[in-house]
């Protein structure tokens, strides 16, 4: 599974068109089966510089399919209203560890390695 952390602000006067892209992407993301675990708004920042005010997480069952859903002539048409009523926008693709046991062991082979990724 690869899940996407999307954090962005929306663009004063712009959420209208937020909303509409919002309104036709669901489909597109149910054709590639993705699923939104999380949707929201930022209630608090613990720690760091992250200031952004919404939130998502979006799961797709691999890589291929969130490659797929980017290239697709349907969510071209409408990726212009996610991008021009946005800012601050960071998108990272995350391939999840099954279990926590796996990324200490990732770690530990990388510091005894001497691997830096």
């Amino acid at each position: 599974m690869i899940v996407v952390l999307n954090l962005f602000d929306i663009v004063k006067g712009r959420e209208s068109e937020y909303a509409e892209y919002l309104r036709r992407v669901q489909p597109i993301l149910d054709r590639y089966g993705a699923r939104i675990l999380l949707y929201g708004m930022t209630k608090m920042i613990y720690m760091g510089d992250c200031s952004q005010e919404f939130c998502g997480l979006i799961a797709y069952p691999s890589l291929g399919e969130l490659r797929a859903l980017s290239h697709d002539p349907d969510f071209l048409a409408i990726r212009s209203l996610r991008d021009d009523s946005t800012k601050n926008y960071v998108l990272t693709a995350i391939d999840s560890f099954d279990a926590l046991d796996d990324a200490i062991a990732l770690l530990e082979d990388r510091a005894k390695n001497g691997l830096a990724q």
